[in-house]
């Protein structure tokens, strides 16, 4: 580590010390309770995912609590934070670490990398905030910081500049401080080194940052855009039998294992599957539009609602009462149906 590096390294612990925010998650050293939190924080904004993981902590308190969990249980705890693939990989890693290393994450990085939804950075975080390793946890935020300290116009969404600030990062950071210094990255690129309008002048690296120096923190980093999400139309089919609601739960990757009503890409194709289910529709009404705004996709919702006489479910599907559909883990995108139906 060279004097400039060292000087970054002082710098961040030191304003983090001063500086940090109280979070619940930085009350302990638990592994568990720090790789919940990281995993939430994924797709999250801290303020918005404290009170899921307050409760979550509360549900599941340790390994084993949420090995033990039905998957049903747990994804229900989740719902509301989205890409719920996290809670299912969060249960079956659960599951292995209490089979494998007697309920306690693993100190290291191949057997965390190992375990299901744990990533590069996700161990890194996990190894330097529980257990004092200096394996940094590189993200958008650690990337953002580090390309304008050095300022560095290398694409941060490919592979070769991701590996070179890993390399980097790990030697910058301080023994006996891995800890520190990976949270103070982490509150520098929440809080002040912003993606738009950066608060410069609240930045202990200010004296420090190269893109600062030479007027391009703006352009910093550089990053090749997403392709916009494609837009999906999807009819929503509340189907009712006196007080039951017809519903399934998920087998495709999205929200896989939740459970939803009845969708379809229009209402010819609505009509011909209660046809083929031998469904008499009674009634029917063009219901509620939504929108519902995936990574990847965008959901145009229409719900339609259609009373029929009393029939089995067809295979796949259950009757739900509104007692139990209070229970189920519903996706977001669909919590205004949800309303919709228990509130009649």
């Amino acid at each position: 580590m060279n004097t400039r590096e060292q000087q970054i390294a002082q710098g961040l612990c030191d304003w983090f010390v001063e500086n940090c925010r109280t979070l619940p998650f930085r009350e302990t050293k638990d592994a568990y309770c720090i790789w919940i939190s990281e995993i939430m924080a994924q797709q999250t904004r801290i303020s918005a995912l404290i009170p899921y993981y307050e409760r979550f902590i509360a549900q599941f308190p340790t390994v084993e609590a949420l090995a033990q969990a039905d998957e049903d249980a747990v994804l229900k705890a989740w719902q509301g934070l989205g890409y719920y693939s996290r809670a299912r990989n969060l249960h079956k890693a659960a599951r292995i670490i209490v089979e494998q290393y007697g309920g306690r994450l693993p100190a290291d990085q191949k057997a965390l990398l190992a375990l299901p939804g744990i990533g590069a950075y996700t161990a890194g975080a996990i190894l330097s905030i529980a257990y004092e390793q200096c394996v940094p946890a590189i993200d958008g935020n650690a990337l953002r910081v580090f390309s304008r300290l050095e300022a560095n116009d290398a694409d941060i969404a490919k592979p070769q500049t991701q590996k070179y600030w890993m390399t980097h990062v790990a030697r910058m950071m301080p023994a006996g401080k891995a800890s520190i210094f990976t949270q103070a990255v982490m509150e520098l690129g929440a809080l002040i080194c912003l993606p738009t309008s950066p608060r410069c002048g609240e930045c202990p690296m200010q004296t420090l940052c190269q893109a600062l120096a030479t007027d391009q923190v703006e352009r910093l980093p550089v990053k090749q855009p997403p392709k916009p999400p494609r837009e999906e139309p999807r009819l929503i089919a509340l189907i009712r039998t006196g007080n039951r609601i017809l519903m399934r739960k998920r087998t495709e990757k999205l929200l896989h294992n939740l459970w939803e009503f009845p969708g379809f890409p229009d209402e010819q194709t609505l009509w011909m599957q209660l046809e083929q289910w031998g469904f008499v529709v009674c009634t029917h009404t063009v219901g509620q539009r939504a929108q519902h705004v995936f990574s990847h996709i965008i959901w145009q919702m229409q719900g339609m609602e259609c009373e029929v006489p009393d029939a089995p479910a067809p295979p796949g599907y259950r009757w739900v009462t509104r007692t139990e559909l209070e229970s189920l883990a519903t996706p977001t995108a669909l919590q205004v149906y949800v309303k919709q139906i228990l509130k009649q």
